[in-house]
């Protein structure tokens, strides 16, 4: 706890001062005693010595973790000893000043009720002490006066005590905050860390589906054009060249896709709406393929950073795949809503292909887009069939919490 050496010095402050107050009462008191060699001069000094060692004792016992039974008897055997006293010739009434100690101290010991109970009884006894002391009339008036005193010292002590339990509180909801805090500096530290992870991951597996197997075929293929050259068939090398131009201009579109998948969850945090960055990625696509896509947005989602980042990827994805495999001529995009749920479709007139053959799902990135989609919470569905165009679509509630993976 950040204080709780100031708690310490305050809870050894309270203590010491009872202790003292005994101490300042007691030279006094016994100093009249022995000035006159009274005859009870040494009783007055035993008892005060035992009301000073009774309260260092239960001071070093942790008087105020004691139970109720042993507060009782502890406030029991102190107004014992002052009241003896106060009783004892030649009456000197210095010692009802003890009293006080006995009234901050009960409402640290006792509950509300019990505080209460033993204060009224306090009351009661200085009442009648004071009435042997001084007689009728002038005890009654001192009797209310230390009451009021009485009562005046117990409540300052209890609002002391709730105010330094209500401080102790505090420091206490503080330290667990800051633990909770270094916590959760470290979960995100894990967070930042399977996420770089993930996306090392992700880089590694695109480029090994896509650039790492383009350059292979590309060096496979040259050393092939170099063959017909060598051969002199210049015509089969001519047009091999033409389709490796195709090829690389391929992988440079590939290429830039990743690089604007890269940017995608910085453009998350920018304040650009989902409608706007769709509008961009189309427009991106329309430029690097020629084709024209129509996009119609019905309703738009509000979705977290990374499900937009998320959603965008499989967009991307998808139009990537329609530049690379569909030779299509038409694409539509389009973002509806419906029953709470979103729905996203990219679809084009090409060639498609048959879901029943064994094709790798790293050709056409399925693999990737399946993946993105569960990280969505949304369905992805693939409607394709041979000369009648491919269907994709990314169906999710309206109510989304993607896990923080890779973007």
């Amino acid at each position: 706890m950040p204080n709780a050496p100031r708690v310490r010095f305050n809870r050894d402050t309270s203590e010491f001062s009872g202790l003292l107050v005994i101490i300042v009462v007691g030279i006094v008191g016994v100093s009249s005693y022995f000035a006159q060699d009274h005859p009870y001069r040494w009783v007055a000094l035993a008892l005060l010595l035992a009301l000073f060692g009774l309260d260092v004792h239960t001071m070093r016992s942790g008087w105020r973790q004691a139970s109720a039974s042993l507060a009782h008897g502890f406030l029991a055997a102190k107004t014992l000893i002052i009241a003896t006293l106060m009783l004892l010739p030649p009456y000197n009434g210095i010692f009802i000043i003890l009293f006080f100690v006995l009234a901050v101290e009960a409402p640290l010991l006792l509950s509300q009720r019990g505080w209460i109970s033993w204060l009224l009884g306090l009351v009661l006894l200085s009442f009648l002490l004071l009435i042997v002391q001084s007689g009728w009339r002038s005890g009654l008036l001192q009797g209310m006066l230390y009451g009021a005193a009485f009562y005046f010292f117990a409540s300052f002590a209890l609002l002391t005590r709730r105010a330094q339990t209500a401080r102790e509180e505090s420091e206490r909801l503080l330290a667990e905050l800051q633990t909770a805090h270094r916590r959760l500096q470290a979960y995100a530290d894990q967070v930042e860390e399977l996420t770089i992870g993930a996306e090392r991951h992700r880089l590694a597996r695109e480029m090994h589906d896509g650039l790492a197997q383009t350059l292979g075929y590309l060096k496979m293929r040259t050393g092939q054009i170099a063959r017909w050259v060598e051969a002199g068939q210049t015509d089969a090398a001519a047009g091999a060249l033409r389709e490796l131009a195709q090829t690389a201009n391929d992988a440079y579109l590939d290429l830039r896709s990743a690089i604007d998948g890269l940017r995608l969850p910085a453009e998350a945090q920018s304040g650009v709406d989902l409608a706007d960055r769709l509008r961009r990625l189309v427009a991106a696509f329309e430029s690097q393929s020629g084709l024209v896509v129509e996009l119609a947005i019905d309703s738009e989602p509000r979705l977290s950073a990374p499900a937009e980042a998320h959603l965008l990827r499989l967009v991307q994805e998808s139009l990537a795949n329609i530049r690379k495999h569909a030779a299509a001529d038409r694409v539509l995009v389009t973002l509806t809503a419906a029953d709470e749920r979103f729905m996203l479709v990219i679809e084009d007139d090409g060639q498609g292909f048959d879901p029943g053959e064994d094709v790798p799902e790293t050709r056409h990135g399925l693999r990737s887009m399946r993946e993105r989609a569960s990280l969505l919470g949304a369905e992805l569905q693939v409607v394709s069939a041979p000369e009648e165009g491919t269907r994709v679509c990314i169906e999710w509630p309206a109510v989304v919490q993607p896990a923080p993976s890779d973007s």
